[in-house]
């Protein structure tokens, strides 16, 4: 039986598992270096929570405060031998309700165009906005949309 927890990362062993996580699912195909997270940060409080299945981390984000009442998602990723179970949405409620609780209006998010239908299932929808671009992402057929979602306050 698969045993799935979340919780939010607080130890430099758990923060380790989530960057190698984050490079192998979402960048080494790319050539980027192991400590590129490190070079896509935001100003603001960071949120990490990973997802162990049977004790093991399967999938992580990473999120931060970028206002008072905004959050926006920057890395999301389930390890391929993990993917089609659930965590990447089990991930994004307890972000939901992180943010709800916390009086965030929205979540915010620069999507993949291979995860955009993901997100949009969710609940997340497309905005206005210039969405980055880099040669990397684009060499690869990778460009991004701008989504988010309103966060429903806590009763």
């Amino acid at each position: 039986m698969n045993r799935m927890v979340v919780e939010t990362v607080t130890t430099t062993s758990d923060t380790t598992e989530l960057d190698e996580l984050l490079w192998r699912t979402l960048w080494q195909s790319l050539g980027f270096h192991r400590n590129i997270r490190r070079e896509f940060v935001v100003e603001g409080k960071e949120i990490a929570l990973i997802v162990k299945l049977n004790g093991h981390v399967a999938g992580g984000l990473v999120a931060v405060w970028t206002g008072d009442t905004e959050i926006e998602l920057r890395h999301l990723a389930v390890a391929s031998n993990a993917q089609g179970k659930g965590l990447g949405r089990t991930l994004l409620a307890e972000l939901l309700r992180i943010a709800s609780s916390r009086k965030c209006h929205k979540v915010r998010t620069i999507a993949r165009n291979t995860s955009t239908g993901f997100f949009r299932k969710l609940g997340f929808q497309t905005v206005h906005g210039q969405a980055p671009e880099h040669p990397v992402f684009i060499k690869h057929g990778i460009t991004f949309e701008i989504m988010e979602i309103i966060v429903e306050p806590c009763h």
